[in-house]
């Protein structure tokens, strides 16, 4: 989403004033992001401006984590059934079902799966989930693991004058990372990681 377009669509929240679109611009242009890379969630593209809400927030669930682990899968040519611990890192979004049973039912994994939710713990959470999935896979031999980290959007545009809740707008965009971690013998030799 080009930032001129951000910027017009935000402009239009009557909450918004003008000294935090101005601010918004600058931040635009010290983030680093690209005009052409990055995403916004759907409901920002609507013609009314409107606050994102709970089907915007899964939808934007499907959009990103979907595609990220069937490529993820794929490049990995590891089955779903093959996962036996799953962790979803997300600080702002915690539906119910929870993310980890939306990803577990979507590709019918085991019912024994070890899933796990983090949540609340921000820009940290990528760490803390690789690090769980290290801890798990110590205690569960033979074992693979995705660790999944987002940040879902919808629900978090946030139409105040506070500055320091403005740089989450301006910061955050639509994604997902994915990672396949695994303790057994045979990954060793297609690993890309030790």
């Amino acid at each position: 989403m080009p930032f001129s377009v951000f910027i017009d669509k935000a402009s239009k929240f009557q909450d918004l004033d003008q000294e935090s679109l101005t601010f918004m611009v600058k931040t635009f242009h010290a983030s680093g992001l690209s005009e052409e890379d990055t995403y916004a969630p759907p409901f920002i593209h609507d013609i009314t401006p409107r606050m994102g809400d709970q089907n915007d927030a899964i939808r934007e669930v499907h959009m990103v984590f979907f595609p990220t682990i069937d490529d993820l899968l794929a490049k990995t040519n590891v089955s779903p059934t093959d996962i036996d611990i799953l962790i979803i890192n997300c600080s702002r979004f915690c539906p119910f079902p929870s993310l980890s049973s939306i990803v577990i039912n979507k590709y019918s994994m085991r019912s024994d799966i070890k899933s796990y939710n983090i949540s609340g713990s921000g820009c940290s959470a990528s760490a803390l989930g690789i690090d769980m999935a290290k801890r798990l896979l110590k205690v569960h031999e033979n074992s693979n693991a995705i660790v999944l980290s987002t940040e879902i959007l919808s629900t978090g545009f946030y139409t105040g004058n506070d500055k320091s809740k403005l740089i989450l707008n301006c910061v955050f965009r639509m994604g997902t990372a994915a990672i396949l971690l695994s303790n057994k013998k045979e990954a060793k030799k297609h690993a890309k990681y030790r």
